[in-house]
């Protein structure tokens, strides 16, 4: 900040404000910690002037608090602001506007209250005045006591802006990008915000509903003003520098999952107090901060925002976020009518897929009637019918009980079943899902957290499906009991998903125990199959595998006349057999800031996807302990990203580069069994499928893809020792 601004504004705490101006984030204590520390702040400066992007300022500045003379570049650029373009704002002194005395009314407090310099205090009241009413005209809003204007333009006065232009670009790209839709009373994203609570803490949710607390009664100025409205300035300042870097539009409501819970303990204090004591107690929640709170209060919200499902970020973004979306009344509406928090079918599936403990992992629970359970299921399913609890309540709360059990036994044997997320899935037709909510509510009642309600059923998770081993068929149950049983159904189910369960079930331990101890590899990759519950068919005919070092070849990886499958140096030409990667579905949306937290993921790499067409387009390649991921940047949502490719390391069998460009990296995957078991019985030969990238890291990527492959190569090798029984 200039000296002149220094001079303009008295901020309170100023002292703690300077101490503490590079500690939201990282605070340490050491000077010389400190001087290394802010190494990165010159990296910054350096990259601004050469006009970096959102992503590099992300990188270098990973959401730390910034200093006074870098806050205006960097909230530009954040906020998407060209200083060569011309600003979309028009001049003018005339305030005609029917409430301008109420703006001109809510300006003088605003300027007094920061005890600006006289000098510019009617210069700064002018150019606050002319930015709310220019806003005003040109959007057709009326300006309302406390609806946060004010409050997004009391940090933004504090910056060194070029005139009201600029001002007025700042405080309507905050307004429109961050601001949220309907935000007056009952709107709808305080019901997404209580759908969020509700699957966090049902308990907590449970006690503001009989309270009839609304998130609209005391969250309000939070959402309106992005907390501008709740917190001293000194915080609010270092609260945006990470927020916009963050760049998440629904990062907002995590933040307040935190206060909340902050909250929780004092507010079961106030049980007994009056409903009006509680909302003002809650409202003032934000004040309470302080910069040495923000490292803390912002990565729990990071916490709460990888654990929770991503889909509700696609389903309500537009009735959020998008001003062009006309079909908002049709989309709020879903918000008022979700029981709980919907998840994809697409998200479901990729969540079972991952397996590991990587993200939100799903217990999914079908509650279908049993016939159709029976008929057809996804493999990883657990049944529980809805018809019981009516029919029979109490058999239905003792197999509540088992089915929970089993999720416990699930996780602890790390099975692909398990998880911590309970969702539930009805066939998607509302003539048969009538009790499914029913279900869902008793489950809520009993406040277990991560409570979820697949989007469309079993109907459109089954059309989203496409490895058909997925789907499996319930196996024929020969123990003499009722077939209508549903707590034998829960025990069937449990014996069929469960690698161990328990000491007593002990034809399951011995199964697997007499298979460790054999060292066929056909035995092995049968107890590997059946702990991973799928179904592989063994095939006669040759298939493209991976070696292992038990093979007698004089080199791995190399059949005759074929290159070396890591090859860095070969002319990449052998194309005539192989296709490249298509969506056949729409793309999944996916929040390229939550895929980074993710424990499972090791590597991370700037690239360029090439298409089927050779077109390339900007995209990140991820790479997990177990996974190869491509993630297509959407220029028009800077936090959001396609995922174009989900590949098992395990599958990939050659590496090349071009000859001439060895930046351009093509990775080739053995195809599925049940494709060249078809191939090989017509004689023709199997499409080997590819993805092309040019990555300027090229030499480091696939050096640790390739130690990866290796690694995953030798995972099962331990099974050749002596296991004791």
């Amino acid at each position: 900040m200039s000296d002149e601004n220094k001079q303009s504004f008295n901020l309170e705490d100023e002292s703690e404000l300077n101490v503490n101006d590079n500690d939201v984030f990282h605070i340490d204590e050491e000077d010389n910690v400190k001087n290394h520390d802010n190494q990165w702040i010159n990296e910054l400066r350096l990259a601004l002037e050469r006009g970096c992007d959102l992503g590099s300022i992300r990188s270098i500045g990973k959401c730390r608090p910034l200093t006074d003379d870098l806050r205006l570049a960097v909230w530009k650029t954040c906020l998407d602001i060209n200083d060569v373009n011309e600003y979309d704002y028009i001049d003018s002194d005339v305030f005609d506007l029917p409430e301008q005395s109420l703006i001109r009314e809510d300006v003088v407090r605003l300027v007094r209250s920061l005890k600006i310099n006289q000098d510019v205090e009617a210069s700064k009241m002018s150019d606050i005045e002319a930015v709310i009413t220019f806003y005003c005209k040109k959007y057709n809003e009326n300006y309302a006591k406390g609806n946060g204007w004010i409050d997004i333009l009391k940090p933004l006065i504090t910056l060194e802006y070029k005139d009201r232009a600029e001002l007025y670009e700042l405080f309507a790209n905050i307004r429109n990008r961050y601001i949220s839709r309907c935000c007056e009373a009952n709107g709808t994203p305080y019901h997404l915000f209580r759908l969020l609570l509700l699957y966090h803490d049902p308990e907590l949710c449970s006690f503001f509903d009989t309270k009839k607390i609304t998130p609209d009664s005391y969250a309000y100025i939070w959402v309106r003003s992005l907390y501008a409205g709740s917190c001293s300035l000194d915080v609010i300042l270092h609260l945006w520098d990470g927020y916009f870097q963050h760049a998440d539009q629904f990062f907002i409501f995590f933040l307040a999952l935190v206060l909340l819970m902050f909250a929780k303990e004092k507010m079961f204090e106030m049980a007994g107090k009056e409903k009006d004591e509680i909302i003002t107690f809650l409202s003032k929640a934000p004040s309470n901060l302080t910069i040495a709170d923000l490292e803390d209060f912002c990565s729990l919200a990071n916490h709460y925002a990888s654990n929770t499902p991503q889909s509700f970020r696609k389903e309500f973004y537009s009735c959020l976020f998008d001003e062009t979306d006309s079909s908002i009344s049709q989309k709020a509406s879903s918000i008022y009518q979700t029981l709980c928090l919907p998840v994809s079918a697409k998200e479901l599936l990729q969540a079972n897929q991952l397996g590991g403990t990587a993200g939100v992992r799903y217990f999914i629970v079908d509650c279908r009637p049993a016939e159709q359970y029976n008929s057809k299921h996804l493999y990883t399913a657990f049944h529980l019918d809805s018809n019981l609890l009516l029919e029979d309540p109490k058999e239905f709360g003792g197999t509540v009980d088992a089915l929970l059990a089993a999720q416990k036994h699930a996780i602890e044997a790390g099975s692909t079943a398990g998880g911590e997320h309970l969702c539930f899935m009805g066939s998607g037709r509302d003539e048969e899902d009538k009790y499914v909510r029913m279900v869902v509510a008793y489950f809520l009642r009993r406040n277990i957290k991560y409570v979820s309600i697949a989007s469309g059923g079993y109907r459109v998770l089954a059309k989203a499906i496409e490895d058909p081993s997925m789907i499996t068929k319930a196996k024929p149950n020969t123990t003499k009991h009722d077939e209508t049983s549903i707590g034998s159904t829960i025990k069937h189910n449990i014996v069929e998903k469960l690698p161990v369960i328990n000491t007593q079930t002990t034809a399951f331990i011995n199964m697997i125990s007499s298979a460790v101890k054999t060292k066929s590899l056909e035995v092995r990759d049968k107890v590997k199959d059946y702990i991973t519950n799928t179904s592989l068919t063994e095939s006669t005919h040759p298939v493209t595998k991976h070696v292992s070092k038990e093979d007698k070849i004089d080199k791995l990886y190399r059949q005759k006349n074929q290159t070396s499958v890591f090859s860095l140096d070969g002319d990449d030409d052998d194309d005539e057999h192989a296709s490249s990667s298509k969506q056949h579905d729409a793309p999944e949306l996916v929040d390229i800031e939550s895929w980074f937290l993710r424990n499972d993921m090791l590597y991370k790499y700037e690239c360029e996807h090439f298409d089927e067409h050779n077109r390339t387009h900007p995209s990140l390649l991820l790479v997990s302990s177990t996974h190869l991921y491509i993630l297509r940047k959407l220029p028009e949502h800077k936090t959001m990203a396609n995922l174009i490719c989900r590949r098992p390391i395990d599958t990939i069998t050659k590496i090349t580069s071009k000859k001439h460009f060895p930046e351009i990296i093509t990775f080739r995957y053995g195809p599925k069994q049940n494709e060249q078991e078809e191939k090989s019985k017509m004689k023709t030969e199997v499409p080997m499928e590819f993805d092309r990238v040019y990555l300027p890291d090229a030499g480091d990527a696939t050096k640790n893809i390739k130690l990866l492959i290796i690694k995953t190569l030798n995972m099962f090798d331990n099974l050749d020792e002596p296991v004791s029984s």
